[in-house]
């Protein structure tokens, strides 16, 4: 008898184990979720245009979060696999889910715009127009546009909301937190859009054939630089952030007049977001992600794509 009770009292401390193992917290009190290797990819180099939506960092906790074709993705920390987030969207036409496909931009702790579409049988319209959510991407509600806008930008300057339209020569700019817009024609259809972080009324833009700069929030646009395809961060006045094809990372001190290499991530490039004036994440072709923490002028790998 008292063996069987040994057996019996072993057996649960394994099963308590386990559970405690399971269920840890770890970071996020997710740990068992990053620690499982993703069944997709959180990027596909082959797969629908645009690869990488776009980089962002949550003022909640300083995570990166990607947003690619094949779903939306919270990273962790260095290493650790990305956690694919979906979320419920509920419109006037009709609920459902949505991750891939997106473009998202934090404006607060845990507090994001997106734009996008969502898969083909969602229930939703193609064109998911502007979308809100409180709640790190679990619920999101639509502001306007449903069924006819794709951002492919999207800006928050001061008390203007910039949202730059994909496949197409213009800029929506609203002044009522997305509900209402102005139309505004751009040099072309943007790659990347960024707004002068002490100045609303200068921004940056990249196309297909160059980098154009409007110092009077869109109204008129010159070319300043003929490298094509380039992404852009711009953390502080001076530090205007350019990821140029292949790799090399220029910065301009004077909101994009004259540009400097610094350095470079050594392979092809699909986003930029900046952290701070320093720190800085690079989204590869192949899946890599790159961190730099001195301004770009070295890189080390933050997150090795799966086998």
């Amino acid at each position: 008898m008292a063996g069987a009770v040994g057996r019996l009292l072993l057996l649960l401390a394994l099963l308590a184990a386990a559970g405690l193992c399971a269920c840890g917290g770890g970071e996020d009190g997710a740990a068992a979720e990053q620690e499982t290797p993703l069944a997709v990819p959180w990027l596909d180099p082959d797969g629908e245009f645009p690869v990488v939506g776009s980089l962002a960092i949550n003022p909640a906790d300083a995570k990166l979060w990607m947003a690619t074709n094949t779903g939306l993705f919270r990273v962790p920390g260095a290493g650790k696999a990305p956690v694919k987030v979906t979320g419920g969207l509920t419109t006037s036409d009709g609920a459902g889910e949505i991750s891939a496909q997106l473009v998202v931009s934090f404006t607060g702790p845990d507090q994001l715009l997106g734009s996008g579409h969502p898969a083909p049988d969602s229930g939703l319209p193609p064109a998911l127009g502007l979308i809100r959510s409180d709640d790190a991407a679990k619920t999101w509600t639509s502001v306007s546009e449903l069924g006819t806008a794709d951002f492919h930008g999207i800006e928050l300057s001061g008390d203007r909301l910039i949202g730059g339209l994909f496949g197409q020569a213009q800029v929506l700019v609203s002044g009522d937190d997305g509900r209402t817009w102005e139309s505004r024609a751009a040099p072309g259809p943007l790659v990347d859009l960024e707004v002068n972080p002490d100045d609303a009324s200068r921004w940056v833009a990249t196309a297909a054939d160059g980098v154009y700069v409007s110092r009077d929030e869109g109204g008129t646009w010159r070319p300043i630089d003929p490298k094509p395809n380039s992404y852009l961060a711009w953390p502080a006045r001076d530090k205007l952030y350019r990821l140029d094809p292949g790799g090399p990372l220029m910065l301009s001190d004077d909101g994009g007049d004259r540009w400097k290499q610094v350095g470079s991530t050594g392979g092809e490039p699909q986003g930029i977001v900046a952290a701070d004036e320093q720190t800085l994440y690079a989204l590869l072709l192949d899946g890599t992600v790159k961190r730099s923490t001195d301004g770009g002028r070295s890189w080390t790998v933050y997150l090795a794509p799966p086998p």
